[in-house]
């Protein structure tokens, strides 16, 4: 069994070795903890999945996307990207992605019971600098993302109230990237909903790409 690493502290990573075919969570990631001041951190683990293009493929048949619209500057925009939304208990879910759901809920002990998935086809979809609507719905919520094919980059930085004349701790950082290749956790905690934004710039070239969003619908305070 491998570890996770919060603050020096070791503690164990769960991992679950029952999902079928080729794609299983791995039982050798570890998940590396960043603080981006005093109350925000990302968890990030490289290679969580095994088989992550499979399921990437997987997903595309199974799931309906279809394309958002998102209220930003006082209108509404279509996103340029494609969304779906499903019960994480859908029978038409591959099995390994309830897997995904238990094995967060024992590392983090809470329950993960919402499922929403982002479809980047090519590096001309993207989606625009924002915090996560459960933010404004909960305090310090968990959003953890699970990224499926080619590699994108996720890109962080303090909203304007946090960069006022208050202090959030001699820990922070000015901003933040994570290059998230296919297989990859990554898990915003603590109060990053509240107080940071995260974006998928548009690049040149990229490869299809399926962003699992799993969310602790009744989370508390961590």
């Amino acid at each position: 069994m491998c570890s996770i690493t919060l603050s020096g502290v070791l503690a164990p990573l769960q991992t679950s070795l029952f999902a079928s075919g080729s794609t299983r969570l791995s039982d050798a990631s570890c998940i590396r903890r960043t603080w981006l001041d005093d109350a925000c951190w990302i968890d990030h683990a490289t290679g969580w999945v095994e088989g992550a293009d499979s399921l990437l493929v997987d997903l595309i048949e199974v799931m309906a996307f279809t394309q958002g619209k998102r209220l930003m500057w006082d209108n509404w925009v279509v996103e340029p990207r494609l969304t779906s939304v499903m019960q994480l208990d859908d029978r038409l879910l591959p099995q390994v992605v309830g897997e995904m759901a238990a094995s967060l809920g024992r590392l983090y002990h809470q329950s993960f019971d919402q499922l929403f998935t982002n479809y980047y086809r090519s590096g001309a979809d993207s989606v625009a600098w924002h915090s996560d609507r459960i933010g404004r719905q909960q305090v310090n919520p968990l959003v953890a993302i699970v990224s499926l094919g080619g590699p994108r980059t996720l890109q962080l930085r303090p909203m304007e109230r946090s960069l006022g004349g208050a202090d959030i701790g001699m820990g922070r950082v000015n901003s933040a990237r994570f290059v998230l290749q296919s297989g990859d956790l990554l898990v915003m905690g603590g109060a990053t909903q509240h107080c940071w934004q995260h974006s998928i710039a548009k690049v040149r070239q990229a490869s299809p790409r399926i962003s699992l969003t799993m969310r602790a619908h009744h989370s508390t305070p961590s």
